[in-house]
């Protein structure tokens, strides 16, 4: 274990750690000619079979603007299409397109690559152990938003 990282609280070492994952990730992603919010559409319209710009960005927990140059760059580029929705026509739908769908196989490469050499030295018990502490630390983070936000929106109330 880096020395240097054991008197680090865990913060820190998570942001370093996040760091350097990242940093391998957009290498790799390269090759395809993506990048990391991009590959993240990519595997989120794979699984959907059309999904609005909005239903897109919570889904990716953010917000519509900040993935706007993303979607234009990748319809510009073939990978998916905006479509009026058939029951609304303000809402726009985005689909993967047969290009978009072949790019899913490589950015499944990165991710399987990316497995590969964080988990390497890892057994399958420590992988999923690893999975359910990160899943946990997430709900704890939603936990905590939503109390905040429900302590905010009953401040309001009060103050109207």
């Amino acid at each position: 274990m880096n020395c240097r990282l054991k008197d680090i609280p865990s913060l820190g070492v998570m942001g370093i750690v996040l760091h350097k994952v990242m940093q391998k990730a957009k290498t790799l992603y390269k090759e395809f000619d993506l990048n990391r919010s991009q590959a993240s559409i990519l595997f989120t319209l794979h699984n959907r079979d059309a999904m609005s710009q909005k239903e897109l960005a919570s889904s990716l927990n953010v917000t519509p603007p900040s993935i706007t140059s993303s979607i234009q760059k990748m319809e510009k580029d073939g990978y998916l299409t905006r479509h009026q929705d058939e029951a609304d026509q303000r809402v726009m739908r985005l689909t993967l397109t047969e290009k978009g769908r072949e790019c899913v196989a490589g950015a499944v490469s990165v991710a399987s690559q990316m497995d590969e050499l964080m988990f390497r030295g890892m057994n399958t018990e420590e992988k999923l152990l690893f999975r359910r502490l990160l899943m946990q630390i997430y709900e704890n983070l939603e936990q905590e938003a939503l109390q905040t936000e429900n302590i905010g929106d009953s401040l309001k109330i009060s103050n109207d």
